[in-house]
């Protein structure tokens, strides 16, 4: 097994199912996720934790985003007064904090997703790592993205025995 996969916040037509399960009968504040797993996150919601999440066993010496990278780098950065550098191409934005952080996102440009989907990776260990999808908007990135990385970071942690 290389990989795990974690759905968050589920497809809304398997909602109803998953949500009768004995699990979401009760609170569960140990897992940082069951909120999210338990009850669908509407549409017009920017939520704090991601809404899938991969964890991954890392080949030896393999860089999960470097091709993230490259791509982000092709293109002209548009540098904000708080040090958020943007780079477009068509759809797809980089977005890269001052700190070295960034994300790939997609930007819907639709009005029902007024969102952009964002993924980030980040290296929990040599042999580790996460990667997380989630949304946000160019307005709230810098703060938001510090949010979702912990919380991500919570929810492995929950994981583990």
């Amino acid at each position: 097994m290389k990989s795990v996969v974690f759905m968050l916040d589920g497809s809304p037509s398997r909602r109803e199912m998953e949500t009768k399960r004995p699990f979401c009968s009760r609170p569960q504040p140990e897992y940082p996720w069951a909120e999210m797993a338990c009850h669908l996150i509407p549409t017009d919601v920017i939520p704090d934790k991601p809404v899938k999440m991969t964890v991954s066993v890392k080949a030896s010496g393999f860089d999960p985003s470097a091709r993230e990278r490259v791509a982000m780098l092709k293109n002209q950065a548009i540098v904000a007064s708080d040090g958020l550098r943007t780079y477009r191409s068509k759809n797809d934005i980089y977005l890269q904090r001052p700190d070295g952080y960034f994300a790939q996102c997609y930007d819907h440009r639709s009005k029902i997703q007024p969102w952009l989907s964002c993924t980030a990776t980040e290296e929990l260990s040599d042999r580790l790592a996460i990667s997380y999808d989630f949304r946000s908007t160019a307005e709230l990135f810098m703060r938001q993205s510090v949010t979702v990385a912990g919380n991500a970071r919570a929810i492995f942690d929950s994981l583990k025995p």
